[in-house]
């Protein structure tokens, strides 16, 4: 059973990194046809671009951290067969009210930073997972569709934290709609000085080995995995197929408060968000290509930063629009996601371990 499940693993990394690679040549051969600058200056700039310095690679960390929580958030939502997408709303909302705690508690005043970093963790967290609880609702009590429900609440929730901020934290010494600059306890340090990569990092990795656990190690994962395979099965199985349901959009809910945390509080100076950010519906894309296995979600959270920021680089230094390195992401969704893509060599090789212990289980029986 080891050997089989090796091979699996195996092959969903080998599907991953091969349509990564089919997706990247063809990008590469067309932006190259089409473009009229020098293939030379077109494959340094979008290949090794966002590596030339530490300004633009800071901008790939920048991507990447939120990517890696807000797509583990995704792995349970999507392994247990509901279509939310209300992260993108909480990537919005969540820091807003974090704000609030921040700005009018009065609080933070002397607080020390990892106390005051925890405190916005935590409340971003609660706040995301009360969120994903509300489509949930709708859908295993009413049966509305998750999906619906959560993309008009993702622009609710967008107008409601507009309204927040301007009616009650405004900087009205700006310019621009935005709160006042957040103290020095309220936001993640840059580790590479005047680039986006910021401390937030180690609580993308912290969630991510959780989400590891979790999924794969411990129970409430496996029900997930169950629920969302076959939920009749499950129910018949004596799983609680709701209470299980509910809590794989919590706990999705909880992972995109924390992605929003790190992008609010490293990325910006302060509270400045005035669109929606997609940080959320690339967390479905990075989920996508992590076949909903958070093990896979570094991987694939640092192919989508590396393709974002190298599409900037790209259209910065060309005629090439930064909308044109969409096509890869397609691609790459395409080949992953299809399920016949490498299935019958898969197939093969499991028939022939299988065949292979049957025949050395007879032959250990005839000794």
């Amino acid at each position: 059973m080891k050997k089989v499940q090796r091979v699996e693993f195996i092959y969903e990394l080998l599907r991953v990194v091969l349509g990564l690679v089919i997706a990247y040549v063809v990008t590469l051969a067309l932006i190259v046809i089409t473009s009229d600058t020098s293939p030379a200056d077109i494959i340094k700039n979008f290949v090794v671009g966002p590596f030339t310095n530490s300004r633009r690679f800071g901008q790939l960390m920048g991507k990447f951290i939120p990517y890696v929580l807000s797509g583990c958030g995704m792995c349970f939502i999507y392994s247990c067969g509901r279509f939310s997408l209300i992260g993108e709303g909480i990537i919005n909302f969540a820091p807003i009210v974090a704000c609030l705690v921040l700005f009018r508690s009065g609080m933070f005043d002397g607080l020390p930073w990892i106390i005051g970093i925890a405190v916005l963790l935590i409340v971003c967290c609660v706040v995301g997972g009360v969120l994903a609880l509300i489509p949930a609702y709708g859908r295993e009590k009413y049966d509305t569709s998750e999906m619906v429900t959560s993309i008009i609440m993702n622009y609710l929730l967008l107008f409601l934290s507009m309204w927040i901020l301007k009616l009650f934290l405004a900087d009205r010494s700006q310019s621009f709609l935005c709160s006042p600059l957040y103290p020095d306890n309220a936001r993640f340090f840059q580790l590479i000085p005047k680039t986006n990569l910021h401390a937030g990092i180690f609580i993308s990795i912290i969630g991510w080995v959780i989400a590891c656990l979790m999924f794969g190690k411990m129970r409430i994962g496996a029900k997930i995995r169950i629920c969302g395979a076959n939920g009749m099965f499950a129910k018949y199985s004596g799983i609680n197929t709701k209470k299980t349901l509910y809590l794989a959009q919590l706990i999705g809910g909880v992972f995109a408060g924390a992605a929003a945390c790190v992008d609010a509080f490293g990325m910006y100076t302060r509270y400045q968000y005035n669109v929606l950010t997609n940080i959320g519906m690339d967390a479905l894309i990075v989920a996508v290509i992590a076949r909903k296995k958070p093990v896979f979600i570094p991987l694939a959270a640092f192919v989508l930063a590396y393709v974002r920021t190298s599409a900037v680089i790209l259209n910065l230094s060309s005629n090439i629009p930064v909308e044109f390195v969409n096509m890869m992401q397609a691609i790459l969704i395409l080949f992953i996601a299809a399920q016949s893509f490498l299935q019958k060599s898969k197939e093969k090789v499991i028939f022939k371990l299988s065949y292979e212990e049957e025949e050395a289980k007879k032959g250990g029986s005839a000794a």
